[in-house]
Parts: structure tokens; sequence; C-alpha cells
């Protein structure tokens, strides 16, 4: 039974852990533009989606990918919130969206496996929510890591009640929700959910476990289209064991701006193991298979994946740098060092001030990396509406981020112009919704090799070449000038359209 003292925690934790969620939110909201990767290209095609129908340019140069491939939600969501508010709105909507869902997903699988004491773990989630896959603008993927606890939690609050018409439904509308935002997290949840129904299968209950295998098994039409049409190639990895282990036990996928970032990946790292070596002394490795110990061995086999898994797969890229954020948070919910009232007080007080720490570190770069991109996007003011512009980067963002957010920034001034951006290079893919028509950009030559693109081609797709840090004296400037005139310049930035006898 839980006593009165236990209910007067949960609600003071409670009370805490969503004071510090909505906080998480607020760098989202104090910068015009997000400063990610690929968030602004993200951004773009779900304003396309919202606007194919309605500006023609758009139909002339684009097609909608209606396939079921994964990569929908997050255009699809930010889509229907353009018909309420503005694009960069909707996509700070998202994004918040993101934050809040992760951390609910975390409290809520930490009570589901261990209601009581060691909900006060949640709060180690917090520095997973700025991690370096969502600040490279992995939106889609950031949502399917939000959704994965919650797929978890909601399995094991079901798993003795597998014929309830919730369950049902719900388990089914989550990992489709799940697979439309990424496969990795669904392939993922999947596995979970497999090893945790091995874990409480009885011998006496059976029957009623199997039928588990009937409602989830709707769930393996969508993934044997995806491999079908994908296969399964995979990207050999490049990273010699020695990294692949620094780059784990120091939970390298969360920093992206500085080495305060670092400092602080290594010291989660060790606060985990410190909790795990505690868990265990108090609990042993006694029936490993048994209830909630089955997240230990969880932790144990995504451990495994991420060191012997490809570099991508079917498409896909940065697998590892992925995989390397699940065995810590699936770990949450098994951790149960046997604190007292006291201790647990303590605990959640010093994570939630370094979760306080680490939230003044991101607003502080959020300023900085959105000024430089307001500064990148200043220079194409000049653009005119309804034109095609070709954003030629030789030289990036600095600053010592891990992040290049001047990268995909020019999304944002498309989106606003109702601009072909000709380095939209989701439209040059099959896994995204929209699609360039036919001939596709060299988008490869584009982002890593501008100085080699024939301007002789270009003038008949491009009204304006923005050059952004070109070298002085660089040849392409002489082969531009044959077909485009100088029209503005700014800090680093210059803007040249084609000329009208051309």
């Amino acid at each position: 039974m839980e006593s009165q003292e236990d209910r007067r925690e949960e609600r003071w934790l409670g009370a805490l852990f969503l004071t510090l969620a909505l906080l998480y939110v607020i760098p989202f909201w104090i910068v015009r533009y997000l400063p990610t990767v690929d968030g602004p290209c993200h951004t773009y095609n779900a304003w396309i989606l919202r606007q194919y129908h309605h500006v023609p340019l758009l139909r002339q140069y684009y097609q909608i990918n209606a396939e079921p491939y994964p990569n929908w939600t997050g255009h699809g969501i930010m889509a229907l919130l353009m018909f309420a508010v503005p694009p960069l709105v909707a996509e700070k909507l998202l994004v918040s969206g993101y934050a809040l869902t992760l951390l609910a997903g975390v409290w809520y699988l930490a009570g589901a496996v261990r209601p009581g004491g060691s909900r006060w773990l949640a709060f180690l989630a917090f520095p997973f929510v700025f991690n370096f896959l969502f600040q490279f603008g992995f939106y889609n993927f950031s949502l399917s890591l939000a959704l994965f606890p919650f797929v978890l939690g909601f399995w094991w609050r079901y798993r003795e009640r597998p014929a309830a018409r919730r369950y049902v439904i719900g388990i089914n509308l989550l990992l489709w929700l799940c697979y439309f935002s990424h496969i990795v997290s669904f392939g993922l949840a999947l596995l979970a959910i497999a090893i945790l129904w091995l874990a409480t299968l009885r011998r006496e209950s059976w029957r009623r476990h199997l039928l588990h295998v009937a409602v989830l098994a709707p769930q393996g039409l969508l993934p044997i289209w995806y491999f079908s049409m994908e296969g399964g190639s995979a990207v050999a990895s490049f990273w010699p064991f020695g990294r692949l282990l620094r780059y784990f036990v120091k939970i390298g996928a969360l920093p992206s701006f500085g080495p305060p970032q670092e400092l602080l990946g290594e010291l989660l790292a060790l606060t985990f193991l410190v909790l795990l070596f505690l868990t265990l002394r108090r609990e042993g490795l006694r029936r490993p298979l048994e209830g909630e110990r089955a997240f230990l061995l969880l932790a144990a086999v995504f451990t495994l994946l991420y060191f012997v898994s490809p570099d991508g797969m079917s498409g896909g890229t940065m697998l590892k740098n992925r995989l390397c954020l699940y065995p810590y948070l699936i770990l949450i919910p098994w951790l149960a060092p046997g604190f007292g009232p006291r201790g647990r007080r303590i605990g959640a007080a010093a994570l939630a001030v370094v979760a306080l720490l680490n939230l003044g570190y991101v607003a502080h770069w959020y300023r900085l990396l959105s000024g430089e991109m307001e500064g990148y996007l200043a220079g194409l003011d000049p653009v005119e509406p309804n034109t095609r512009v070709l954003p030629l980067l030789f030289t990036h963002q600095g600053h010592g981020a891990k992040v290049d957010v001047l990268g995909h920034a020019m999304g944002y001034k498309a989106l606003e112009r109702g601009l072909i951006d000709w380095d939209n290079y989701e439209a040059a893919s099959t896994h995204f919704p929209t699609q360039f028509r036919d001939p596709w950009p060299p988008i490869p030559e584009i982002e890593a090799r501008p100085g080699t693109l024939r301007t002789k081609e270009w003038r008949h797709r491009a009204d304006y070449i923005y050059t952004w840090r070109m070298p002085s004296g660089h040849p392409f400037s002489g082969r531009l000038r044959r077909f485009y005139g100088r029209v503005s310049e700014t800090n680093g930035g210059v803007l040249w359209q084609k000329r009208s006898q051309e």
C-alpha cells in the first residue's frame, strides 16, 4: 500500500518535474530561428505540403510522395499546424511537443515499471532533450525517440490484459505513429516488446499471453513494405572499437555545442554507472528475465546492437549515434538504488540543478547561433518572391559548435518568400513526403563541392545564386560573372542575380 508520505513525495516530484519540463521549451521561444542543421529544411518541406495546391511554382518543381515511408509525422504535424499559425511558430510547437513528450514518456515509463520510490530517476532524462541528433535537426527521429518510452510503458501496464480494447487500439496507434516518425525507434520498440513478452511469459497464463502476438501482428505490414522497397543494404562502420567505446561511455550523442556539455555527458554516464552498481548490489542478478529485471537485459541488448551495428542501413545514416541513446534511456525504469525519502529528494534536486545549468548553457548557444542565422539570411532579403535560388556555402559556421546551423538555413527564407531552394536535400530523396521533379539537383556537389558547379547550366535553373564566404579570387567567381550580376553584399554573403539578357 502506498502511504500518505509516498503520495506527498510523488506530488512534490511531479510538480518539480513538470515545472522543469516547461522551462525546457523556453530556448525554442527566445529566438527567431531554431539553430538546428536540418530543421529549416523540414519546416520548408512541411510548408510545401501546406501550400502545394496554392502556389503554381511549387507544383512546377515539386511532387508529393504519398507512399507510407517513415518521416511523415513531423512534416504532417507542421503542415496541419500551418493552417492556424505561421511556419516558424508551427516548428516551435512541434519541437516543444517533442521535448515535453520525451520527458513525459520517461516519467510515465518509470512509474509504470517501478511505481513509488524510483520515479525521481526520470530526472536523468533532461540532458537527453537537446541531444546531438535533435540539434542536427532530425525532427522525425526525435519524435520517435519521444514515443519510444510511451510505447513500452503502455505495453507494460497492459501486459496482463492483452484483450482490453484500450490496449488493442492504443498500442497499435502508438506503434504506427512511431513507424511514421522513424524506423529505428519502431524496430527497437518491437524488439523490446518481444523481450519483455518473453520475460513475462508464465505457464499458467500462456494462452492469454499469446493474444499479444495477435494484437501486434498488423505491425509487420509496414516494415515489410519498407524493406521490400529499400532492401537491407548496410553501410559498414568505420569506427574503430576504441572510438566506439569512448563515444558510448561518455554518451557522445548528447553534446552539441561545447566542452561543458561533453563534461555533462561524462558525469551523466558516471551517474548511471553508480546507480547501476547500487541497484545490482541491492537486487543482484537473480532471475534476470523476471519482471522489471528484463529492462536490464534490454539495456544490454541495445548496447550490443550499438557496438555491432553498421553505420547506416536501408537508406538511413548515423545509426550508431542514434543507438547510443537507447541503452541509457531504457535503463532508467529498472534503476532502484534503494534511497530513502530524504535521499530521493536530494537526488532529484541535484539532477534538477544540473538540468537547469544545461538549460542555461543551451539558451546561450541558441541566441548566439540564431543570431548567426539571421545574419546569413539577411543577405537574401533582395530576392524577389516566387523565384529560384541556389545557395552555396564555401565556409560553414564556426563558434566551436558541433552543428552547422547554416547548412540548410536557406529553407527559412524559401518558405518566407515562396522560393525554390535548390539545396533542398529532402526533395532529392525518396524518404520524405516531397520530391523534386526530374531532373534532381546534384546535392552532393552543391553542399561539398560548390566551386565545381557549371554556371552555364545553372543559368537555366537558378534566378539567384547566393555565395557564402567564397574566398577572394576563387575561380567560381569569374564563371559566375559571365551569367550573373552582383546584387548585394553582406558580411560574408554575396547575392548574384541572373542577367536579363541571358
